[in-house]
């Protein structure tokens, strides 16, 4: 019996001392936009257009991470007013603790968004 008390305390410690992958939030908002990302949604960095109507025209969307960056041009809301961008692209710049940047730019506007961690 006594041999089983040891390796029995050892792997409760060892799953004591394992965490789960805490989930990651990221939202801003700013006069024309709102971004969302929830690392256990479906999809990834979702941008909302805030103002009327959905036909803003291309969009090019930057994004600077701390090690990674990503721009897109050309692209358009889908017909719920939003643009999502894949889960895998999103997982590489929106990790815990960063501080991610994102441009954006349509018609003659543009407008910054800074991502806060919730």
């Amino acid at each position: 019996m006594k041999k089983w008390i040891v390796p029995m305390i050892l792997l409760l410690l060892l799953a004591a001392c394992q965490s789960p992958d805490q989930e990651v939030h990221y939202i801003a908002k700013s006069e024309h936009w709102k971004a969302i990302y929830h690392s256990n949604a479906e999809q990834g960095l979702r941008l909302y257009y805030l103002g009327d109507g959905y036909d803003v025209g291309p969009l090019q969307i930057t994004i600077e991470g701390e090690k990674e960056s990503r721009s897109i041009i050309d692209v358009q809301l889908n017909k719920e007013g939003y643009y999502a961008f894949t889960k895998k692209e999103s997982e590489k710049i929106f990790k815990r603790n960063a501080k991610p940047i994102i441009h954006m730019e349509w018609q003659s506007d543009s407008e910054t968004l800074d991502i806060k961690n919730h």
